[in-house]
C-alpha cells in the first residue's frame, strides 16, 4: 500500500509509473499475496524486459550480465537510516527499491489515496454489526501483532517495542483523554491477548479470518481513535481514519535496528516502551 501510494504521487506529477510484482510470482516462496486488486486499482505491471533494463536481477544470468554491463543499473535503494528521502521526486527512468513507509511521500494527495483505498465490498454480517457499534461510541482500535513478529529474524527488527507496558500506558492516556472509551483489540494471537488484557471496556475482534482480514484494517479506520503497533497493518488503519478529532497513539520508534524512521506521523502521540 505504501509503494502503490508513492507511485500515485508520481502519477499526480505527470510521470509514468509501473510496478514490479515479481515478488508475488508463483515460483517465489512468500507468505504474502498481491491483494491490492480488492480496490480495483489501475496497476501497470513492469515486464521482465523492463526490469532488466533497470538493472533488476531476476536470475543467475542477470547477475552475470550486470558484471559486464554495469551501466544498466538504474536502481535507487531506500536508505532506512535516512528517513524521508524527497530527492526521489527529482529522479526519472529509475527503479525505486524500498518500503517508502512515510505519509510524507503522499500526504499532498491524501484525498486521492483515500478515494483509492475505500472499504471493499463483501463484509460479513458480524463485521457490519461491529462497524455500526464502533461508529456510535468512543471506539478505540488496538493492534497487537505477535505471531510472525516473534521469529528470531523479525524480532531483531520489530521486537521489544510494543510491549505490554506500551499498551498499558496507551490505555491510560486514552482513558484520561476520552470519555467512556471502548477498546477493540485486533491481533494475530488471540489466546495470549485474552490472558494479558481484560476489562469490561475491551472487546477482542474475531470476525474475520486470514482470507479477508483486510476488513479488520477498515474496522480500525472506522474507530474514533487508534492505538497502533509498529506494523503497517495498523498504520493504515489509523491513517485511513477520517475522524478529524481522532487520537492516534504510536510507539516512539518503528524499528529496533534503525535509529531514524519517518513512519510515525507528526501528529501522532508517541509513547515509549
Amino acid at each position: 500500500m505504501f509503494q502503490y501510494a508513492l507511485g500515485q504521487r508520481f502519477v499526480s506529477m505527470g510521470k509514468e509509473v509501473k510496478y514490479d510484482l515479481s515478488f508475488y510470482n508463483e515460483n517465489v516462496q512468500t507468505l504474502r499475496k498481491f491483494e491490492l486488486d480488492i480496490f480495483h486499482v489501475d496497476c501497470p505491471v513492469a515486464t521482465e524486459y523492463e526490469l532488466r533494463k533497470m538493472g533488476k536481477v531476476q536470475n543467475f544470468f542477470d547477475r552475470i550480465s550486470r558484471k559486464f554491463y554495469s551501466g544498466c543499473n538504474k536502481i535507487y535503494k531506500e536508505n532506512l537510516d535516512a528517513g524521508y528521502q524527497p530527492e526521489i521526486f527529482e529522479l526519472d527512468d529509475t527503479y525505486l527499491s524500498g518500503y517508502w513507509q512515510s505519509e510524507k511521500y503522499f500526504k499532498d494527495i491524501r484525498d486521492r489515496i483515500l478515494a483509492i483505498y475505500r472499504m471493499p465490498e463483501g463484509m460479513n454480517r458480524n463485521s457490519k454489526e461491529l462497524l455500526s457499534k464502533m461508529q456510535n461510541e468512543n471506539s478505540v482500535s488496538i493492534h497487537i501483532r505477535r505471531g510472525d513478529y516473534l521469529s528470531k529474524e523479525n524480532y531483531r527488527v520489530y521486537g521489544g517495542i510494543c510491549t505490554t507496558h506500551y499498551y498499558k500506558k496507551a490505555f491510560e492516556y486514552v482513558r484520561e483523554n476520552l470519555a467512556n472509551p471502548r477498546f477493540y483489540i485486533f491481533t494475530n494471537d488471540i489466546e495470549w491477548v485474552k490472558q494479558q488484557f481484560k476489562g469490561d471496556d475491551m472487546w477482542i475482534v474475531e470476525c474475520n479470518n486470514n482470507v479477508d482480514n483486510y476488513f479488520d484494517m477498515f474496522l480500525m479506520s472506522n474507530c474514533k481513535s487508534n492505538i497502533v503497533a509498529n506494523s503497517t497493518f495498523s498504520w493504515w488503519g489509523a491513517w485511513l481514519n477520517q475522524n478529524t478529532e481522532k487520537i492516534v497513539i504510536s510507539p516512539d520508534k518503528w524499528f529496533r535496528n534503525h535509529s531514524v524512521s519517518s513512519a510515525i506521523c507528526d501528529d501522532w502521540i508517541r509513547i515509549s516502551e
